[in-house]
């Protein structure tokens, strides 16, 4: 039994290239040190999968709850202890399926996934599909990373909106939905004018401090380790370790 009621933050952006993945995994290797995580890569492309150390699957990843699979004959270890991942399911088609709607929350609900993991990361696919309401159903928290440039801030309005107006539809308020600047250069006056505009259109208390520029971010997957887990202090580890402490303040 955890410690603690089950926390289920879900990662998302319908653009890509907006540092999805890098967040997930790297909130879920943080909150690994705390406690036991689940980290559920629903995107297909299986970023988050080799993230962590494995890879995705080609008959048994998560998304086969959605074939009657339970969620957790999905599981494996991770390069962390207390990480374990439901892996991408590589050739996946979610619009083969006229309804999908419930999946995820039945699972969580009928294998008590509440009792083995005091945490939950879903990192979502960049669209907005029955994955992602899935994913929402259970949210306890929505992070959305954007990089600061004109159409990320146009991407985020169009996220906010859709998460709020799901939650409407399936009478499951989301409590918690943050905005986290990413790739940001505090030496570039378009990152802090659209960084204040954030502020003024969604209000100050939804925006986290930014994560700041790291090559070592994007070598990351290369070696199959999140940055917060290498032993070298960097800014992008010492920057996703404060963006953690700052979201487990909100939730």
């Amino acid at each position: 039994m955890g410690l603690t009621a089950l926390k289920t933050i879900v990662v998302s952006n319908r653009k890509g290239g907006s540092a999805k993945t890098t967040t997930a995994v790297n909130l879920a290797s943080e909150l690994a040190k705390q406690g036991s995580v689940l980290l559920i890569d629903f995107d297909t492309q299986g970023h988050a999968s080799i993230g962590v150390g494995t890879q995705p699957s080609e008959g048994n990843g998560v998304h086969s709850i959605f074939l009657g699979k339970t969620l957790s004959e999905t599981f494996i270890p991770t390069v962390h202890d207390n990480l374990t991942i439901a892996p991408a399911e590589a050739f996946f088609d979610v619009y083969e399926y006229a309804d999908l709607r419930g999946v995820l929350k039945n699972r969580f609900e009928h294998e008590r996934v509440a009792d083995f993991f005091d945490y939950c990361v879903i990192d979502t696919p960049p669209t907005f599909d029955a994955l992602l309401k899935n994913s929402l159903e259970v949210a306890d928290a929505v992070v959305i990373p954007f990089v600061p440039h004109y159409l990320g801030v146009v991407a985020v309005g169009q996220m906010v909106r859709a998460i709020y107006q799901n939650a409407s539809q399936l009478g499951h308020p989301i409590g918690n939905v943050g905005i986290l600047p990413v790739m940001f250069n505090p030496h570039m006056k378009e990152h802090q004018e659209l960084l204040k505009k954030v502020k003024v259109s969604f209000g100050k208390e939804k925006l986290f401090e930014p994560i700041g520029i790291d090559i070592r971010l994007a070598k990351q997957f290369e070696s199959a380790e999140p940055i917060v887990l290498q032993g070298k202090r960097s800014k992008g580890q010492i920057d996703y370790q404060n963006f953690t402490k700052a979201l487990l303040k909100r939730i």
